[in-house]
């Protein structure tokens, strides 16, 4: 078996076992920002990824933006020192669409290093408790600082008004070095032996984004 074959199959493994991540029935599509406008939907930042899913309640749109900005307390500043990002869940209704949650954050490092971002390739649309409507799980980071440090971590996952999430830090790897950070805590809602389900897929997408290898 030759190497390209063996590159083959390693990566049809790799589809499979995110595409479990998302259940079946629950298949999410991309679309893009003219999509959106057709359908009256305005966004204030730029889109960085949008996603229509079908559930037994019908159809839904989410909608991930990211911006970044100078920081108001340096607005001369030549740097990107601000940067918001928030995800949006739609739900189509009789009339249009409605928001249905929101997911906001933001870092503000003037004089310092920013970064945020969402893990797009972590985003997954569930039915963990069989009742035919889509969970969403979010999870994205947030940095601000002037050095090799952890940043924050957040997987939040959203089951209608119901929201839960896992919050703490990145593990930094780095050469010939013990890692440091991967700190975090569980809301207490999580804990309830009720929700023992959602406790253990959002524990895998925390193992799959909350790993920071520098090189």
């Amino acid at each position: 078996m030759n190497w390209i074959l063996l590159l083959a199959i390693a990566v049809l493994a790799a589809v499979a076992t995110d595409s479990r991540a998302d259940t079946p029935g629950l298949r999410p599509e991309l679309v893009d920002t003219p999509y959106l406008a057709a359908r009256g939907i305005a966004m204030h930042f730029p889109v960085i990824g949008a996603l229509r899913i079908m559930d037994k309640r019908g159809e839904h749109l989410l909608v991930l933006t990211r911006n970044a900005d100078l920081s108001p307390s340096r607005p001369k500043s030549p740097r990107i020192e601000h940067i918001d990002l928030v995800a949006y869940y739609y739900d189509r209704r009789e009339g249009g669409w409605t928001t249905t949650w929101t997911i906001r954050d933001s870092v503000d490092c003037p004089g310092l290093d920013a970064a945020a971002d969402f893990f797009t390739a972590a985003v997954s649309f569930t039915d963990l408790n069989g009742d035919g409507r889509a969970e969403v799980t979010v999870p994205y980071r947030l940095f601000c600082g002037g050095g090799i440090e952890p940043s924050t971590v957040k997987v939040i996952l959203r089951d209608g008004a119901t929201k839960l999430a896992i919050r703490g830090e990145s593990t930094v790897r780095l050469p010939g070095e013990e890692p440091f950070g991967g700190e975090h805590r569980y809301d207490k809602a999580l804990l309830q032996p009720a929700n023992a389900t959602f406790k253990r897929h959002l524990d895998q997408i925390w193992l799959k984004v909350s790993v920071d290898t520098r090189r």
